[in-house]
């Protein structure tokens, strides 16, 4: 046990030797995040604060434009959040509540409440829909403006991480049944299933819908085909959590942030490493030492991610 943990170490120390550290910083939250999301453009996050509920930011100039909490007076434990792909809708997710709020004033839009706790949540283009996953293993694909489910699926334990194509046709799921199933939100059909050997935390679909990426625990990560499960990608793993991933607009490249703050991006096709990055703690030692990406926009030019100690961080 003790030479893996230092096997361990030793990966983690050589990749942040080898990593370049952001060009840029800016503290979103005093005590860190318990949920947050960019925007595809990488200039807007809606956040869900530990101690400090839920807020809108305006990342391009680095303002926070409006407060979000479900309760007047009261600060609201967002456990999930999402941001629409055009920016001008968010949701904010609170045990089974959720809000849907307009990023162009700051208004609430609707008031809707799930059959359970919103473990993960992810919304269409334009933000009138989204896909939840709920504690009892339902995945729903919610109208945001009638609050009624268009369509209901399943799996057989608490469902931990969700997305949503570009247009909205197709979804992604995954949870503690170590299932990722992959959804045709228009015909509301189960299109394709795959099992890996633990609970799957992360997970992300292509703007096409044809490509998805899962990770589990001490497993490969993996980029697959929706329609056959063909491994396209694949990412020798035993130590590294990753904790975020976002695929390039020509679907070429992915780029994945971990548990430890490593950024790193990948050629999907032979799988070459492009460049990696280390985000920088808020402070170096204590309660707000933790760097985990929470979510990192790949924007060519350069890169952006949230952590999950308040920093929303750029990288060259």
């Amino acid at each position: 046990m003790l030479k893996k943990q230092y096997s361990s170490m030793l990966i983690c120390l050589v990749l942040s030797a080898c990593a370049e550290g952001p060009s840029n910083t800016k503290q979103l939250a005093n005590k860190g995040l318990l949920s947050g999301e960019l925007s595809p453009t990488g200039e807007q996050a809606v956040i869900g604060s530990i101690h400090h509920g839920g807020s809108f930011w305006d990342l391009k100039k680095k303002e926070r434009l409006y407060d979000w909490n479900h309760q007047s007076g009261q600060y609201s434990s967002l456990r999930a959040s999402a941001i629409s792909g055009d920016g001008k809708r968010a949701l904010t997710c609170e045990e089974k509540n959720l809000v849907v709020w307009d990023t162009t004033n700051g208004k609430s839009l609707n008031f809707w409440q799930a059959a359970d706790r919103i473990e993960s949540v992810s919304m269409n283009e334009d933000g009138r829909r989204a896909l939840l996953g709920l504690r009892d293993g339902t995945v729903t694909y919610f109208d945001l403006d009638r609050g009624v489910a268009i369509h209901s699926f399943s799996h057989s334990a608490p469902v931990r991480a969700t997305d949503i194509n570009s247009d909205g046709s197709v979804g992604i799921s995954a949870g503690d049944d170590n299932i990722a199933k992959i959804w045709d939100l228009r015909r509301g059909k189960e299109q394709f299933s795959l099992t890996l050997n633990n609970q799957i935390k992360t997970v992300a679909i292509s703007d096409s819908g044809k490509l998805a990426f899962t990770t589990a625990q001490r497993e490969d990560a993996l980029v697959w085909d929706t329609k056959t499960g063909k491994a396209k990608f694949k990412l020798k793993n035993r130590y590294v959590n990753y904790t975020s991933a976002d695929f390039s607009d020509d679907e070429k490249y992915i780029t994945l942030g971990s548990f430890q703050g490593v950024i790193t991006k990948y050629k999907i096709k032979g799988g070459a490493e492009v460049k990696s990055w280390q985000a920088k703690p808020r402070q170096a030692y204590g309660g707000a030492n933790s760097k985990a990406i929470l979510d990192v926009i790949d924007q060519k030019s350069k890169v952006v991610a949230l952590t999950t100690d308040g920093m929303f961080e750029t990288f060259k």
